[in-house]
């Protein structure tokens, strides 16, 4: 799915579930959706190992793949 990157941040801290430390690149995007007029925008939590923020460019459109169950498998500059 091709995606708009509105902004981005790092977060980190730890979790109230289960009391480890997580860190994440947040990315916030907006995309088409069937019945809505417009975009869509959510966001989407990345690994900040495999895709390190200074990588993702504000503005730029990306290709996103999720599996089956949602979670990220590939997240690419759109050619």
């Amino acid at each position: 799915m091709k995606v708009n990157v509105l902004g981005k941040e790092y977060v980190s801290g730890t979790s109230k579930k289960n009391g480890k430390p997580f860190a994440a690149n947040v990315v916030y995007i907006s995309h088409k959706k069937n019945g809505v007029e417009g975009m869509c925008v959510d966001n989407v939590w990345l690994d900040p190992v495999g895709y390190p923020l200074d990588g993702i460019r504000v503005g730029s459109v990306y290709d996103l793949d999720r599996d089956s169950r949602g979670f990220v498998i590939d997240f690419t500059l759109a050619r």
